[in-house]
């Protein structure tokens, strides 16, 4: 199934690679998942039908025109991220298990309001609301491992040095550290590593390969949000979003000597490489919301493509060890910081929201059900290089239309309130498949879901919100690719889980 296409990617992955850019990572900075307030992710992340929340402001800016009273908020939680992996044949199962957790704050916020009318044909009043909301969380790790004769990590750095007249000063960080350990050496005119197996025309009858991905980091949304309503029906907003990406990335792969032999000149080697990426994005978000009666409530809003300036700055280390032909070597290098540009998709979003109960009385039991539907197209992330990179910018938007699609996303939520002041809420969520049905994605069903549910307490100055989310997908990671289709590694599957407990306290005046 590989085979058939690794032409097609295989030169362009690689070439990829040694920028440390790669349609992965514009996926990664597009696929947002749960977000918002502990209420709002306790309903599942609905919102755009639904309004009167800070949320709101992130998802649908008309939201924000229901506020009545001014707000501060702010939110803490603890999430952590599991995930298996199927790879290689296996020996140690710790090698394929991975766990992260992390302390993180979702979102902080204030909306003030201007109340001017309270007639049912005029703008009643103004809402103005800044802060920020963690929408992506990148925290997270990847184990892989397991035994191979075919094929090793260092097969890309041997392609690299083809010719015989490699210039390790222009191959990738690890290519250059391997050619000056002499991981690498040349053979009759001919390039190989010291690490790849029999199976692959190399030494070594097989090795074990593990790797370890960490990743940490996230997005944070900050907001400029202007909402207002007439007739206390009819409500619209405005915001102004300013996206901040942190993607920090270390990548650590080691190989052994399958064998315990001593003297065929390869023990092991261990590589590390560190990844920072840096950017800023701008955005606008236009919202709707009407109040069809004092139960129905339907909305829409329509999020501009993002446009990001990013940095990325990469380095190594590597430590090996080729027994009786060079010994144990350790060195480090770094890549050239780069600078692009990144445009992510346009999202278009719709909801609705339903009211039950005696909504008069204060005492009574009522309640909501509400929907969200929105829409992504994943295919449509674009890089922008520099001149001197057009080629790399043509070939890596073309790869990312070929893998991606766009996705529809669904949520679902509701909330019963009772004794006055008491809210219990639940929610669910569905998060489409991003990737297209190519073969190169493994078959791989990527989509996501979400469980959610919370509990309340609102007074007239101060509300305090509880909500603990499961989310659970597949996913795969590709840790290296070659030109040649008989040492093409396999894609690791994963199974990943996150759960995410987190509270939001809030303050009216």
């Amino acid at each position: 199934m590989i085979k058939s296409i690794y032409p097609l990617l295989g030169g362009l992955f690689l070439s990829v690679s040694a920028m440390a850019q790669s349609a992965e990572q514009a996926l990664l900075f597009t696929n947002q998942q749960p977000s918002g307030t502990a209420r709002t992710q306790a309903l599942g992340g609905v919102s755009v039908g639904l309004g009167g929340d800070f949320s709101s402001a992130f998802t649908n800016p008309a939201g924000i025109g229901i506020f009545k009273t001014g707000e501060f908020l702010i939110s803490g939680g603890v999430a952590t991220s599991k995930n298996s992996s199927s790879y290689l044949p296996m020996v140690d199962p710790l090698d394929v298990k991975g766990s992260k957790s992390n302390f993180q704050i979702p979102n902080i916020g204030v909306v003030f309001v201007t109340n001017t009318n309270s007639g049912s044909n005029t703008w009643n009043n103004w809402s103005f609301g800044l802060g920020m909301n963690r929408s992506a969380n990148f925290n997270n790790q990847v184990r892989i491992g397991g035994v191979t004769d075919y094929t090793s990590y260092t097969e890309p750095w041997r392609e690299e040095s083809e010719p015989s007249s490699y210039n390790p000063d222009y191959g990738s960080i690890g290519s250059a550290l391997a050619y000056n350990q002499a991981l690498l050496v040349e053979d009759n005119g001919k390039w190989i590593s010291l690490a790849m197996p029999t199976g692959a025309g190399g030494v070594m009858e097989s090795i074990y390969q593990r790797a370890q991905i960490d990743t940490k980091g996230g997005i944070n949304d900050y907001v400029f949000s202007l909402g207002t309503n007439y007739g206390d029906r009819l409500y619209l907003g405005v915001s102004l979003n300013l996206p901040s990406i942190t993607y920090k990335e270390t990548l650590s792969v080691s190989e052994d000597d399958n064998t315990g032999n001593q003297n065929n000149d390869f023990g092991y080697f261990d590589y590390k490489q560190y990844t920072t990426i840096n950017g800023l994005g701008f955005s606008g978000t236009l919202g709707i919301l009407y109040k069809i009666t004092d139960r129905f409530r339907i909305g829409g809003s329509l999020r501009l493509p993002t446009i990001y300036s990013m940095s990325i700055a990469t380095s190594a280390d590597l430590t090996s060890n080729t027994e009786g032909w060079k010994g144990k070597q350790s060195s480090s290098g770094a890549g050239e910081d780069y600078s692009y540009n990144m445009t992510a998709p346009l999202r278009a979003s719709a909801g609705a929201s339903y009211f039950f109960g005696n909504l008069q009385d204060a005492d009574a039991v009522t309640g909501f059900l509400a929907a969200d539907y929105e829409y992504v197209n994943h295919s449509s992330s674009k890089y922008r290089f520099e001149d001197a990179d057009k080629g790399y910018e043509g070939g890596i938007n073309q790869t990312i239309g070929f893998l991606y699609k766009a996705a529809s996303n669904f949520k679902a939520g509701a909330e019963v309130k009772f004794a006055r002041i008491f809210a219990a809420r639940g929610g669910f969520a569905y998060y489409g498949n991003p990737y297209s049905n190519d073969s190169y994605n493994m078959g791989i069903d990527a989509s996501r879901k979400t469980y959610s549910g919370g509990l309340g307490v609102r007074t007239k100055g101060i509300y305090f919100d509880v909500t603990y989310s499961y989310t659970q997908g597949k996913d795969y990671y590709q840790l290296y690719s070659t030109n040649d289709a008989n040492t093409y590694p396999p894609a690791a599957l994963l199974d990943f889980k996150r759960s995410n407990i987190m509270g939001t306290i809030g303050f009216k005046f």
